[in-house]
């Protein structure tokens, strides 16, 4: 796709923010591959603005080190992209860059926060992109928009560089278009080789969390149904994680609020930085909220975290699945359903490798499988994108 046409493309979906100049490296394993970069990375040259209207002047002097190494192995940095502001929120409906448009159906939403990665991708503009991820942020837009998303764990992948919304919670991973082109661009930022034999593993649906509802079920079935002809196990167990969907939901918030409210300080500090009034008020939300219920939300997550890597080994699983989400993508002006963090946090929560794939069309949009594997099993989470096919993605035509 040459320059102009991006820009065209782009005109009407509001997937990038800004675009990169710098010729690509003539050789490496990412070569011919282009790539975006969520806006929250650092990109030289380019504002680093984490999707806020206050960072627009904050222009990066360096590649993220996860960019330089991406550059360094070939690919083609397009640009930076459309994100929630701050990475606090799903939805992608900038004040500042606009509203970004899910390729799939007009006015839709790409999820987020990483919703500019997700739209760019599935509307061909990059084959792969960087996202970050705090509760869903990477696996949500990947679900609605029909393409790959893996969130790695640990310190696989830096985050240097990258503006923080909850350093307990965030990791940087890339989404992209096929498994193969997931597997290059997971292989130069250091993941080991994607399992290709699923042969003897144990994975489980669990009983006491939320389930698919009516119209999702016959698709998680089928998709249930690959990991059993790969060889795999598929069962029933309870998690027995002493919270609710929803207590870990409000905790995993809080503390992002919490941790929010300490990046953004100089900006909540002025009230004209140019912060949105909804992002500053569930910063200030954070920043002013009681010890004792701070100290109750990092004991949640704490706890959470034990008692699902305890649950993980106790049963010998390979890893938990579900739907991605419990829904396709929404309309901007409905908005999003308040349950579609609710499988993807528990690997933030557990500090797990998790992937989203897509699994199938639902009313003709996309839905994904979800899986969070063993701590440290990269290569399993990897291996699961290699079981569900490419779709084919929809042409976009600006509209």
């Amino acid at each position: 796709m040459d320059h102009s046409t991006l820009l065209a493309a782009n005109q009407a979906l509001n997937a990038f923010i800004a675009f990169d100049e710098t010729p690509p490296a003539a050789a490496g394993p990412l070569a011919g591959l282009r790539l975006g970069i969520k806006g929250n990375i650092a990109v030289q040259g380019l504002a680093n603005t984490a999707g806020a209207e206050a960072r627009c002047h904050a222009i990066a002097a360096t590649d993220a080190p996860v960019v330089a190494t991406l550059r360094a192995a070939g690919a083609d940095i397009i640009g930076t992209l459309n994100m929630h502001e701050g990475a606090l929120g799903a939805t992608t409906d900038n004040k500042a860059y606009g509203r970004c448009i899910n390729p799939w159906r007009p006015n839709f939403s790409p999820g987020g926060s990483s919703g500019g990665s997700g739209a760019a991708i599935a509307a061909g503009l990059v084959d792969a992109a960087l996202g970050s991820d705090t509760m869903g942020s990477i696996r949500l837009p990947a679900s609605y928009c029909g393409v790959y998303g893996w969130k790695p764990s640990g310190t696989l992948v830096s985050q240097v560089g990258v503006v923080p919304l909850s350093t307990t919670l965030d990791q940087v991973g890339p989404l992209a278009k096929d498994p193969e082109t997931l597997w290059a661009v997971a292989k130069a930022l250091g993941a080991p080789a994607p399992l290709t034999d699923m042969q003897g593993l144990r994975f489980a649906v669990a009983r006491d969390r939320v389930g698919a509802p009516p119209l999702v079920q016959p698709v998680f079935d089928a998709a249930c149904q690959r990991l059993k002809d790969a060889g795999a196990e598929v069962v029933e167990v309870d998690l027995a994680l002493g919270f609710s969907d929803i207590d870990i939901v409000l905790a995993c918030l809080l503390v992002c609020e919490i941790e929010g409210a300490r990046e953004w300080a100089t900006e909540l500090a002025d009230p004209k930085s140019g912060l949105t009034e909804e992002f500053r008020a569930m910063l200030l939300y954070g920043k002013n909220s009681p010890k004792a219920r701070i100290d109750q939300a990092y004991e949640t997550i704490a706890l959470a975290k034990e008692r699902l890597r305890a649950c993980l080994a106790r049963e010998g699983l390979a890893g938990v699945i579900s739907p991605t989400v419990s829904h396709v993508a929404f309309d901007h002006d409905v908005g999003p359903p308040v349950d579609q963090a609710y499988a993807t946090m528990y690997a933030n929560v557990g500090d797990l490798p998790a992937i989203s794939a897509p699994m199938g069309l639902i009313d003709g949009l996309p839905i994904g499988f979800h899986a969070m594997t063993a701590p440290g099993r990269e290569d399993i989470a990897l291996g699961l994108a290699g079981i569900f096919p490419a779709m084919t993605l929809p042409v976009w035509q600006g509209s």
